[in-house]
């Protein structure tokens, strides 16, 4: 998902990965799959099956904590700062982990494309072999309009030399 608010001679474009639910939307997922377990042990217990219970509750303790972990790396935010001057590059999940800051002159983007057609462009930011990749969680649509929109402010200095890159 790309935000891009666009001013005269600066531009702010913020990345983030498609996220298809929130957390309150996975939490109704476990609770839904807790209820099933919860209505099939039932049965179990009364079948005197009992061993079966210790399972369930580790298969919803895994389910748990593979949703938390996905839905805390999708929470990833890439925030490309353009002025007249300067390019900042941040990026961390609930607050900024990492920043970039270069003078607007002689950086420049990188792109390499990937030979699958369906993958997306490959896209770094570059300042005097300093780089930095950014965008690899967008799709192809998403990274093509990255891409457009970060030529209009910098020099695109790299192509893959076999394809051409169409916008």
């Amino acid at each position: 998902m790309i935000d891009i608010r666009d001013k005269d001679q600066s531009a702010e474009i913020i990345l983030r990965p498609n996220c298809s639910a929130s957390w309150n939307q996975n939490r109704r997922i476990i609770v839904a799959v807790m209820a099933v377990n919860t209505m099939f042990s039932g049965g179990f217990i009364a079948i005197g099956a009992w061993m079966v219970l210790p399972f369930m509750g580790i298969e919803l303790l895994m389910m748990w904590l593979v949703l938390s972990r996905v839905f805390q790396n999708l929470q990833i935010q890439q925030i490309v700062n353009l002025t007249s001057q300067t390019l900042s590059i941040d990026v961390g999940h609930q607050h900024r982990e990492q920043r970039w800051q270069w003078p607007r002159d002689g950086s420049c983007v990188l792109v390499s494309v990937r030979p699958h057609p369906w993958d997306p462009l490959q896209i770094s930011l570059s300042h005097r072999g300093e780089q930095v990749s950014i965008g690899g969680f967008l799709n192809k649509g998403d990274s093509q309009q990255l891409l457009s929109e970060l030529r209009r402010h910098l020099p695109v200095r790299h192509y893959c030399p076999e394809i051409i890159i169409s916008i």
